[in-house]
């Protein structure tokens, strides 16, 4: 295999020093060859299944160069002109922070990751009304809306909890006072959820707008990631929180198969959780928040580099 691999340590101390890049010119991305391009992606997503040697595979071309980077570097690595190419989550804050252009995975290998409500079947017979409140605000949270939102969070170092009532006020979602509950005081729900920023978003959202329709709410958002919720949800020690369509799929039911399209990825999971745990998955939201490749502007524009096949055919040309 041709691709070079440079050290963690190496690249944090560049980025640290804001020094130029590896293997690269003085200038950085924009003086590098045509067809030298660096890829900057955390260990994880290099010695993954469905990470590096996939993704080679299924574009059919290696990259040059391969920057190894500590976890949530690589949009730094790129925003700065350390790396031409980085590969992250869909919905990250610095997207937004680092102006980044996201490319079309045009062949659709990265898997399905959308986030959606899960609920116990139990306490949506009890509220059937909770359905069409919870899928109103998933509808609403596309792309854009989740990278604004983190971005709020992580970069503009707002609170998930003021972040999330400001973007349910700025959207006439909730009053500026919620009601005193009304609606199973005697039975609050347990409204928790992961502990990421995203995550912690997703829960505030849930929480303020259930307390708005007069809800009794008990928090247990941040409970701990998908080995603590998965149990507490089946158990009936919480009643919903938000995962995504892909870690269902592959985490919990264990499926083997990467699912790139969105809807298959949420039927799939719906019925097995419905048939084995009587959970249901309300309707997911636009954003998929999978992995991506992205790109500076500035490539992005002299390049027209759009899809994941125009990179690999500008890589292809270069090394010709």
């Amino acid at each position: 295999m041709k691709t070079a691999y440079t050290c963690i340590i190496a690249i944090l101390l560049l980025l640290l020093a804001g020094l130029p890049g590896c293997g690269g010119g003085g200038n950085g991305a924009a003086d590098k060859d045509a067809g030298k391009l660096t890829l900057a992606a955390a260990a994880e997503w290099t010695e993954r299944s469905d990470g590096l040697r996939g993704f080679q595979q299924h574009y059919e071309f290696e990259f040059p160069d391969l920057a190894v980077v500590d976890l949530g570097l690589a949009y730094q690595a790129v925003g700065t002109g350390l790396a031409e190419i980085g590969v992250g989550d869909a919905t990250d804050g610095r997207i937004a922070r680092y102006d980044l252009v996201v490319l079309e995975d045009d062949r659709q290998f990265f898997p399905a990751y959308n986030p959606a409500p899960l609920i116990r079947r139990e306490v949506l017979e009890t509220h059937p009304e909770l359905a069409g409140i919870l899928e109103k605000l998933s509808s609403l949270l596309d792309l854009e809306t989740l990278i604004r939102l983190n971005k709020t969070v992580s970069i503009d170092n707002t609170m998930p909890q003021r972040a999330a009532r400001q973007y349910l006020l700025e959207n006439n979602l909730i009053g500026e006072n919620p009601p005193q509950p009304d609606k199973a005081v005697d039975n609050p729900l347990v409204v928790s959820g992961k502990t990421f920023t995203e995550a912690l978003i997703l829960g505030y959202l849930t929480r303020y707008l259930l307390e708005d329709e007069g809800y009794a709410v008990i928090d247990e958002i941040g409970l701990g990631e998908v080995a603590v919720l998965t149990p507490a949800l089946f158990s009936g020690r919480i009643d919903l929180y938000w995962e995504y369509t892909g870690t269902g799929l592959m985490n919990v039911m264990g499926h083997g198969e990467v699912v790139s399209d969105p809807r298959q990825c949420w039927e799939l999971v719906r019925d097995w959780y419905d048939e084995h745990h009587d959970v249901v998955w309300l309707d997911y939201a636009p954003a998929n928040n999978t992995f991506v490749l992205f790109t500076t502007r500035e490539l992005h524009e002299k390049h027209g580099w759009s899809r994941i096949s125009d990179l690999v055919e500008h890589v292809k040309q270069a090394g010709q």
